[in-house]
């Protein structure tokens, strides 16, 4: 998997990913995300690809959504983020704290707090794309210049180039639903 290329998702993506899980009806063009998020996730588990986010991102993964903390919410947020299948945790180091706050001091770079650390642990891990599901896309795209000359595009699922090719085929059971 040394070549695989690598992709960081934030904690949104996460989140989008359970609420359709459990039954709660996404936007259309975020539910089109989720289909490209849950298929880099597969590609993830078939070690195609390399998928990462950070700690933090358990932290915020707190509901899915209008404060739902069922337990089949807590069960999905688990299975994504811990079991090891779909995702590689960056831990928060200092040095990442760090590097979090130079994208301010050093690139200009000004983001806040939870958005640096996803962008510098991005860069840790020497992913080619972050993936937001939300808000964060636009808040982000104001300093997509200076992350693309840092190696890292800013891009929403639908919108990923990382995703292999067999992935991006409809199964026949989603093939009827639409």
């Amino acid at each position: 998997m040394t070549d695989a290329r690598k992709i960081y998702l934030d904690a949104c993506c996460f989140i989008d990913m359970v609420k359709t899980q459990i039954g709660k009806t996404l936007v259309k063009d975020r539910e089109h995300d989720v289909w490209h998020l849950k298929r880099l996730l597969e590609a993830h588990r078939d070690k195609e690809i390399e998928i990462y986010t950070s700690t933090l991102t358990i932290a915020e993964c707190s509901h899915g959504g209008a404060g739902d903390i069922s337990a089949t919410v807590k069960s999905e947020f688990t299975r994504l983020l811990m079991s090891g299948q779909y995702v590689r945790l960056v831990q928060l180091t200092p040095f990442i704290a760090v590097d979090a706050r130079d994208l301010r001091w050093v690139h200009g770079i000004a983001l806040r707090g939870a958005d640096a650390i996803h962008v510098a642990s991005a860069l840790a891990m020497k992913c080619e794309e972050l993936l937001s599901s939300d808000g964060r896309l636009a808040r982000l795209s104001h300093v997509d210049a200076a992350l693309v000359r840092l190696g890292l595009h800013v891009r929403n699922g639908r919108n990923t180039q990382c995703l292999p090719e067999k992935y991006r085929q409809l199964k026949l059971d989603e093939e009827r639903k639409n």
